[in-house]
């Protein structure tokens, strides 16, 4: 019996959300949201989000005339463009319903590896932690992540570390041992996790993660003192344009950007002294180097990094604007500006607490499709929030029949500051 445009359509389409829905690992590790497709046509896909306030403590009985404002800080979420298979074949080409189910079964799995790859480069790129590792104990490793974030009292929804599959290898004698790792249920298995509270991370293997590459310490030099403040969204009062700022970068001049990449990892020194990471509750000093990643190039003089550094000590700043600090001091001018990812390429290992990574669904109107002559539409919205569309039609004149199969997301680092790279060397 020979197949029919319709189940052709159909076998690809079950078998690629079948195939995807088993392999979006990264997807349910991070924070999924899809918003009103109406607002969003709005907003110009742009969706700007707000983020935890912080509060200064002000000491006395009296505190008249001690009123604060409030800051609220805030970040873009965008979508990006539709990840896509399409394909066109001639009518002859239509008669084997299992040439298409092999079909569906590659483009599922190549569209979740590509997101998978997608998150991972992304968390890769603008995470704001980073550590060079020699332990060889797996426990140790991964408890240097979880220090650091502790340290700084970040927020924790819930934490994940994704072994690259070379380290866990290096690992896996260690923590295979341990009893957090002992009697991980199949389901577990086939999401590539391999562990549970390993010194307070949920623990997966990935071969998505990307490498970094870097090399010998550029050590260029911060040209100017550099001050930072936190900032809100401003309305101007005669014309009502509200202008949103990103809380998460800071730009700096420098002698020279020409050394490094975005994605770079670097510390800045004042004289020598490296300007330190806060608890963000109390602005304890963690005695601790603050970490940035590089994520813009502008020209020969300016570097933009991840998270935006706002120094306690900074005398330009207001006590409400203290409450934000991450970073003990400022940058000034002759600072040097180092690069700690200095090996030439190393496979990245990921952490990060879930609510630093939003992932944002897209949708569209997909029924309009159907409207045409000679085109039809499925639509399915599958277990983890996504939705996978396949829109396909037929040519009389070339007797080829057309298939495109999509998703669509934007990817989101809400939160630098609260995930990161580990590398072993």
């Amino acid at each position: 019996m020979a197949l029919t445009t319709a189940k052709a359509a159909e076998v690809m389409f079950e078998n690629a959300l079948e195939t995807h829905e088993k392999q979006t690992q990264f997807l349910t590790l991070t924070d999924f949201y899809e918003p009103d497709a109406a607002d969003m046509q709005n907003a110009g896909n742009v969706l700007w989000k707000p983020v935890q306030q912080h509060a200064p403590i002000i000491a006395g009985w009296d505190l008249t005339g001690s009123e604060t404002g409030i800051i609220e800080e805030a970040y873009p979420s965008i979508l990006g463009t539709p990840d896509n298979d399409f394909v066109e074949q001639r009518a002859d080409d239509m008669r084997s319903e299992s040439f298409w189910k092999k079909r569906g079964e590659a483009s599922g799995k190549r569209q979740a590896s590509e997101l998978n790859k997608n998150i991972a480069t992304a968390i890769a790129q603008q995470g704001g932690i980073y550590y060079r590792s020699n332990a060889t104990n797996g426990y140790k490793f991964i408890a240097q992540a979880q220090t650091l974030m502790n340290e700084r009292q970040l927020h924790d929804s819930g934490r994940v570390f994704v072994l690259n599959d070379r380290d866990n290898m290096l690992f896996a004698e260690d923590l295979a041992g341990r009893q957090t790792l002992q009697g991980r249920p199949e389901s577990s298995w086939a999401t590539s996790q391999i562990g549970s509270n390993v010194a307070g991370f949920d623990l997966y293997v990935s071969s998505a993660n990307p490498n970094i590459t870097g090399g010998a310490d550029p050590a260029t030099t911060v040209t100017g003192n550099h001050s930072f403040a936190p900032e809100a969204g401003t309305v101007t009062t005669a014309t009502g344009i509200v202008t949103n700022t990103d809380y998460r970068s800071a730009s700096f001049v420098v002698a020279d950007s020409s050394g490094y990449s975005v994605g770079d990892k670097v510390t800045i020194a004042n004289s020598g002294t490296a300007i330190k990471a806060l608890g963000l509750e109390d602005k304890t000093d963690t005695g601790q180097a603050m970490t940035f990643s590089i994520v813009a190039i502008a020209d020969s003089t300016h570097i933009t990094v991840y998270p935006k550094p706002i120094a306690a000590d900074d005398s330009a700043l207001t006590d409400l604007q203290k409450a934000y600090a991450n970073v003990d001091t400022t940058a000034l001018n002759a600072a040097t500006v180092n690069r700690v990812n200095i090996d030439a390429t190393q496979k990245t290992n990921l952490f990060w607490d879930k609510s630093a990574i939003e992932i944002m669904g897209g949708s569209i109107p997909s029924n309009l499709f159907s409207e045409f002559d000679g085109m039809k539409q499925m639509q399915e919205t599958m277990p983890n929030g996504q939705t996978m569309y396949m829109v396909y039609d037929g040519n009389i004149a070339t007797m080829n029949f057309r298939y495109r199969l999509f998703t669509w997301y934007g990817i989101t680092v809400a939160n630098p500051s609260n995930c990161g790279v580990a590398v072993t060397y």
